[in-house]
């Protein structure tokens, strides 16, 4: 369907033809202009074509906010979360009317509840003015005195440090900045490490800090020269030691510090060798590591801290089951295993038996949540399917008997009964059976209906069925979701993963097309009306599908697409592009170099004729630079035979997660929802 017209002229990007030298010959870019973030003519041409798409989007005001309202209705928006507990004091936060973010409280006994943060007054420290706030990490100190928190007033992911005194609500002045999202408290509870960023806001650094004494006296216990490795540290399970991890996208070296010496220098766990991955943690007596040393898809092993690299296995490798990550407690361990497809959890007595956990849906997502005692006698999950909103369940660690503690509140007169869910197989270029989760009033199954087909594939990320409350606008309005479940993440293993990455990486792209063909030959798509989505990584398999197949969509959001690959592949000053070559492969070589030519969206656009975009950026992104997707749409504009109108959206004052309050966040997710109504002819009722 075509996208209503409208008077406004999109604006004219000039095309400045350069020559780029590559690392294996040359390629002209027209847009290379608008890669000088400094530029008033950039900043100029970014705010114009914000000013395009308001008019272009006009018509959908009415029904943006509908949709706004409707989001609202489902909120409970005076809300408590479920209570952890945690060196006696419990811990819950509370969301209020009116209030974009999180208060968070403790309560000793019967003594009266505590604010420690209260985000929405952190939030107005740089003034009323100032719309960017997040909240990175809270950590409190052992003796219960202190609170040490990460903030970032930008989104570029650079966090300041500080420090409240609990008892009096006094701001120390120990401030921090540069800093990652990342604080180990020692036992002293006057000294901590955290983690410094380069320049290119990498946590390449870890440094101890005094209190009380300046920056300048810190230590710089570590520090991470090759540009591949991220730096992060964390303390054990059991609280007597933490760890720091050197991390690739596909190597790791671990080290081990003591909590109570901070003097003690770091021990290694076993050096780097390439293609190796451990993750260790420690229940005070040994260390428990989950490694890929025998198989890719991993295995648990034991080692004393004495000896921390001669390794005993726990539980084996095995070629069906992937070991995804492990909980520990005093008499347990719990383990996350992909099978399948999904997440099985199974609770292992360590004296060896074996109990796996029943779910109520054919398909669903879980994970631990906040278990933060490691003597505690049951574990916390939280469980959600397609049309299941998220649940805390409690779960006995020696019957493994289920209770629910708390449901995501859905308003509105939400009923699950009314929904279904599927699970379809599509069968890729080389036969490969890929499978896609659906979800859907139960009418709209019965005949072909307008679909919005997301998709990710990439960094081994799983997309297991989820909910989301704001969906049911699509839901409600005959629109079925569907996720395409693809290779380049691990939804069906690690064997997944790898297979859609680096050389393999079009495999992804192959995946996410079949998935879209098999929607409208099964008869679930309204051929004409199927849009897709993705963001990030997932906006690059966005650009590369509409590259190869641009006549199945009927509109597309791309949301900070990665999508000029070879600029940002050859420049190694840019944030993450050293690091990603593990996953994407180095352009220095040849054969990566033109492997990556044959799929970089920006280097693949056709004169052809492609369907109404929504491209989403940020102004202050590291991940992905605000001009690949300025670059995407001038291009786009230039080669497009076609009419329909390619908007873009650029947030000057956030970055890679877009508005930070969730109210803001709430009028960009029915932005995006009016676009994908409009393009299929659904938003009508509503104008």
């Amino acid at each position: 369907m075509d996208f209503p017209p409208f008077s406004a002229r999109p604006p004219v990007a000039p095309s400045r033809p350069v020559q780029v030298e590559d690392s294996h010959g040359q390629r002209v870019d027209e847009y290379r202009w608008l890669e000088e973030r400094d530029s008033k003519e950039v900043e100029h041409w970014l705010k114009a074509e914000n000013a395009y798409t308001k008019v272009g989007m006009a018509s959908t005001d009415a029904l943006q906010k509908t949709l706004y309202d409707e989001m609202k209705a489902r909120l409970k928006e005076d809300d408590e979360s479920q209570p952890y507990t945690w060196h006696g004091y419990t811990f819950f936060s509370r969301t209020f009317k009116g209030k974009d973010y999180a208060v968070h409280y403790r309560r000793h006994g019967d003594q009266p509840e505590q604010v420690i943060f209260d985000g929405n007054e952190r939030s107005t420290a740089l003034g009323d003015d100032h719309d960017y706030f997040d909240l990175g990490v809270m950590a409190v100190s052992p003796d219960n005195q202190l609170l040490a928190w990460a903030e970032d007033f930008a989104g570029n992911e650079s966090w300041t440090l500080r420090i409240k005194n609990l008892a009096t609500g006094e701001l120390l002045d120990d401030v921090l900045d540069g800093c990652a999202a990342s604080v180990v408290w020692a036992k002293d509870s006057q000294s901590f490490w955290y983690i410094r960023l380069d320049d290119n806001y990498r946590p390449w650094q870890l440094c101890f800090h005094r209190l009380g004494t300046g920056r300048k006296a810190d230590l710089t216990l570590l520090e991470e020269s090759d540009e591949r490795f991220f730096l992060s540290a964390y303390p054990d399970r059991a609280e007597t030691c933490f760890f720091v991890e050197l991390a690739s996208t596909d190597t790791s070296e671990c080290f081990v510090g003591d909590l109570t010496t901070p003097e003690t220098p770091l021990k290694m766990i076993r050096p780097r060798q390439k293609g190796l991955e451990y993750y260790p943690d420690s229940d005070g007596g040994k260390l428990i590591i989950r490694t890929n040393d025998t198989g890719i898809n991993y295995r648990l092993v034991t080692a004393d801290f004495e000896t921390p690299d001669q390794w005993q296995e726990l539980l084996p490798h095995r070629d069906d089951v992937t070991l995804e990550d492990y909980e520990l407690f005093l008499k347990h361990i719990v383990t996350f295993e992909r099978e399948g497809g999904l997440v099985q959890v199974r609770i292992r007595e360590k004296e060896g038996s074996v109990r796996t956990l029943d779910f109520p849906d054919e398909a669903w997502s879980v994970g631990g949540c906040d278990n933060a005692e490691y003597a505690a006698d049951f574990l916390r999950l939280e469980y959600e399917s397609m049309n299941c909103p998220p649940s805390v369940i409690d779960v006995c660690l020696k019957t493994g008997q289920q209770t629910l503690r708390r449901q995501m509140p859905v308003l509105g007169g939400f009923d699950a009964s009314r929904y279904e869910t599927r699970r379809v197989m599509a069968t890729s270029h080389d036969g490969v059976q890929v499978p896609v989760s659906i979800v859907g009033l139960k009418e709209s199954f019965q005949k072909p209906a307008p679909v919005m087909l997301y998709g990710y594939g990439s960094y081994g990320a799983s997309e297991d069925p989820y909910f989301a409350r704001g969906r049911i606008n699509l839901l409600d309005r005959g629109l079925l979701f569907a996720i395409a479940h693809i290779r380049g993440g691990a939804d069906l293993g690690e064997y997944w993963y790898r297979d859609g990455r680096r050389l393999s990486k079009k495999n992804t792209f192959h995946d996410f097309v079949a998935c879209a063909r098999m929607l409208i030959d099964e008869g679930f798509a309204d051929k004409n009306k199927l849009v897709i989505s993705g963001g990030s990584a997932g906006g690059l398999l966005m650009g590369a599908v509409l590259n190869m197949a641009s006549e199945l969509f009927a509109g597309a959001v791309l949301d900070v697409p990665f999508v000029d690959v070879l600029t940002t592949m050859q420049n190694p000053n840019l944030p993450l592009t050293v690091t990603e070559y593990d996953e994407w492969g180095d352009p220095a070589d040849k054969a990566v170099y033109d492997y990556m030519k044959t799929y970089s969206p920006y280097d693949n656009i056709q004169a052809a004729n492609y369907p109404p975009q929504l491209v989403l950026g940020g102004l202050e992104d590291r991940r992905v630079q605000y001009w690949e997707p300025a670059k995407w749409v001038a291009r786009m504009r230039e080669r497009n035979t076609g009419n329909s109108p390619v908007f873009l959206k650029t947030h000057m004052g956030a970055g890679h997660f877009g508005a930070s309050g969730r109210y803001e966040a709430m009028k960009e997710a029915a932005f995006e929802q009016a676009f994908i109504l409009t393009v299929v002819g659904a938003g009508r009722d509503s104008n």
